[in-house]
């Protein structure tokens, strides 16, 4: 786990985000996801979607 924002990013939020980044979910698709499903701040949910995405890379 590490912390963006005043996020902890789960390993469960990073293969959500992983997997549904193979699918060719939109970013905008993504961030909504974490919002929904994981609770995330409209804040900072943007900002994970980027970190695991690029670890990703």
């Amino acid at each position: 786990m590490w912390k963006v924002g005043n996020t902890e990013i789960t390993s469960e939020m990073a293969q959500a985000v992983h997997d549904r980044s193979n699918d060719e979910w939109s970013i905008g698709s993504l961030v909504a996801m974490l919002i929904c499903d994981f609770g995330v701040s409209e804040e900072d949910a943007e900002k994970v979607v980027e970190a695991v995405l690029d670890l990703n890379e």
